[in-house]
């Protein structure tokens, strides 16, 4: 299976779990199926991890391909190797706090010269502002155009601040809803800030074509 025919999708369970949480949350689980489903649907073959094995080796093997989902903690944090900030997120990898991340540069340094990812959903805080250095690496610019107006086809979708999951949840169940029903990209980001969630739990926003 080549990287073009491949999708990964992630999502930390632990970290928003009953034991480090003290509240039950299936969140995760469910986004992740979600996500999973509809990349499916799109015709891609599905990889990724859940829970404990969602690790940096898991994400890093998994940058290379066509499309891409992560749900879980996001932040732009510090990069040992350069001092500056680098957007980015954390694994699951079993711990409740301090799990390791991974950050824009290790995603770079992993996808060397393939192409933009055709559609990277980054279901975190933080990651949808122009801050976030994600979108670049993942071969997507930071600005919108028209469907293939500007080079190849793809699509960034991020959050910015502060993202509270169920208002997630609701955000993409009806975004990939639109996708499995053949929507543009576009389209069904438009119908999914109808979806009924509080604006002032999530703002989505979107790059690319």
């Amino acid at each position: 299976m080549s990287p073009a025919e491949s999708a990964a999708v992630f999502a930390n369970r632990t970290a928003f779990a009953e034991p480090c949480t003290g509240t039950a949350n299936t969140f995760p689980d469910r986004l992740a199926r979600e996500a999973r489903a509809a990349l499916a649907t799109l015709g891609w073959e599905v990889g990724g991890a859940v829970g404990p094995a969602f690790t940096r080796r898991a994400v890093v093997a998994g940058a290379s391909s066509a499309a891409f989902y992560v749900h879980s903690h996001g932040d732009h944090y510090l990069d040992p190797q350069t001092g500056v900030r680098s957007s980015g997120f954390r694994v699951d990898g079993g711990f409740c706090t301090n799990a390791p991340k991974v950050i824009a540069s290790q995603i770079v340094a992993q996808r060397g010269t393939a192409a933009p990812m055709t559609l990277a959903v980054v279901s975190t805080c933080h990651n949808g502002e122009r801050a976030s250095k994600l979108p670049a690496a993942f071969g997507i610019a930071m600005r919108k155009t028209a469907p293939g107006a500007s080079g190849p086809r793809s699509f960034y979708l991020g959050y910015v601040g502060i993202s509270w999951i169920r208002a997630a949840a609701r955000f993409e169940r009806t975004f990939w809803s639109g996708l499995r029903e053949g929507a543009a990209t576009g389209v069904a980001f438009e119908h999914a800030l109808l979806a009924g969630f509080d604006p002032s739990d999530l703002s989505p926003e979107w790059w690319g074509s």
